[in-house]
C-alpha cells in the first residue's frame, strides 16, 4: 500500500541516494529506496521533475559513469568543439581578408587601366589636334606662297613697265636733243644762206623773207611740238615717280610677307617639336601600359595563387568539419557505449 503524503523532498532524497550508490534512478528503485512506499503514479511526476532539474546526474547514472568522468569528457568535447570553431572562424576570416585584398587589388588595377586608357585617349586627341594645326599651317603657307608668287609676278611686271617707260623717256630725250641740234643747224644754215643770198642775190630778198617767214612758222611748230614733248616728259616723270612709290610699297609688302612667312615657319617648327614631344609621350604611355599589363599578369597570377590558397583553406575547413563530425560520432559512440554499460548493469 502506498503511504499517503509522499513529498517531492522524499523523492529527491531517494534519487540522490541512488545516484551516490551508482544505481539507475527509476520509479521502482526510488520506491524501493523510500521503503516501498508511495504509488508509482505519484512518484513518476516528481521523479520526472527531479530528472529535469538534475539532468547531468541522470545522464551519469544512465551511462554508468561517474559525474567527474562525464564532466571531463564534456570539457574535452567543448574544448575540441571551440578549437575547431576557432580554426574554422580564423580560416574563414583569413579567406575573407584575402578575398577583400584581392578585390581591392583588382579594383586598383582596373582604376589604373582606366586612367591609362583616358591618358592614351587624351594624348591621341592632342596628336590629332597637332596634326590638324600643322595641316592648317601648311595650307596657310601654301596660300601665302601663292600670294607671294603673285606679288613677285606683279612686281616683275611693274619693273618691266618702269623699264619701258624709262626707255621711252630716254628715246624722247634723244629725239629732243636731235630736234634741238637740227634746229641749231638749220639756224646756222639759214643764216649762211641768207648772207650768201643777200650778197649774191639781192633781187631774191622778198622770196628769202617769205622763206624766212615759212621757216619761222615751222620753228613755231617745232617749238609747239617741243612743248608737247616736254609735257609728255613731265607726265612720264610723274608716272615714273608713282611707279617708284608703288615699287617701294610692293617692296614693303614683300618684306612683311617674308616676315610673316618666317613667323609661320617658326610656328611650324614649334608645332613639329610639339608633335614630336606628343609622340614621345605616347610611346612612354605605351611603355607604361605594357608595364601595367605585365603587372596585371603578375597580379592575376597572385590572384590565382590566392584562389588556390582559398581552395586549400576550404579543404582544411571541410577536413576540420569532418573531424568535428567524427568527434561528435565518437562522443555519440561513447554515450551509446555508456548507455549500453548502464543497461547491462
Amino acid at each position: 500500500m502506498a503511504r499517503a503524503g509522499i513529498l517531492y523532498s522524499d523523492v529527491v532524497r531517494a534519487a540522490s541516494l541512488l545516484v551516490e550508490q551508482g544505481k539507475s534512478v527509476t520509479v521502482d528503485n526510488v520506491r524501493e529506496a523510500m521503503g516501498g512506499t508511495g504509488s508509482k503514479s505519484t512518484i513518476a511526476p516528481m521523479l520526472k521533475r527531479w530528472k529535469l532539474e538534475h539532468q547531468e546526474q541522470v545522464e551519469a547514472s544512465t551511462a554508468g559513469l561517474s559525474a567527474t568522468l562525464i564532466q571531463a569528457v564534456k570539457v574535452v568535447y567543448d574544448h575540441l568543439q571551440a578549437e575547431a570553431g576557432q580554426q574554422i572562424e580564423l580560416a574563414q576570416q583569413r579567406h575573407r581578408d584575402e578575398l577583400q585584398a584581392m578585390h581591392k587589388q583588382g579594383q586598383l588595377l582596373l582604376d589604373e587601366k582606366t586612367a591609362l586608357a583616358r591618358r592614351s585617349d587624351a594624348l591621341a586627341a592632342e596628336v590629332k589636334n597637332a596634326d590638324q594645326a600643322i595641316a592648317k599651317l601648311q595650307s596657310e603657307k601654301q596660300v601665302m606662297s601663292v600670294s607671294l608668287a603673285t606679288l613677285e609676278s606683279d612686281r616683275s611686271g611693274l619693273q618691266l613697265r618702269l623699264a619701258d617707260r624709262s626707255a621711252e623717256v630716254a628715246a624722247l630725250n634723244q629725239q629732243l636733243t636731235l630736234a634741238r641740234a637740227q634746229f641749231d643747224h638749220y639756224q646756222e644754215a639759214t643764216a649762211a644762206q641768207r648772207a650768201e643770198e643777200k650778197q649774191a642775190y639781192e633781187h631774191r630778198t622778198a622770196r628769202l623773207e617769205l622763206d624766212l617767214a615759212a621757216s619761222h612758222q615751222r620753228l613755231l611748230g617745232q617749238q609747239s611740238t617741243l612743248a608737247v614733248q616736254e609735257t609728255q616728259i613731265s607726265h612720264l616723270n610723274a608716272e615714273n615717280d608713282r611707279l617708284q612709290e608703288l615699287n617701294s610699297t610692293i617692296n614693303d609688302e614683300v618684306a612683311l610677307l617674308r616676315s610673316e612667312r618666317n613667323v609661320l615657319a617658326h610656328e611650324l617648327k614649334v608645332m613639329s617639336s610639339t608633335c614630336k614631344i606628343a609622340t614621345e609621350r605616347e610611346a612612354s604611355s605605351q611603355h607604361t601600359l605594357a608595364s601595367n599589363e605585365q603587372l596585371l599578369a603578375v597580379r592575376t597570377r597572385e590572384t590565382y595563387l590566392l584562389s588556390e590558397q582559398l581552395t586549400k583553406a576550404e579543404l582544411l575547413s571541410e577536413r576540420l568539419n569532418q573531424e568535428k563530425i567524427e568527434l561528435l560520432q565518437r562522443c555519440a559512440t561513447l554515450e551509446a557505449t555508456g548507455k549500453g554499460i548502464g543497461t547491462s548493469q
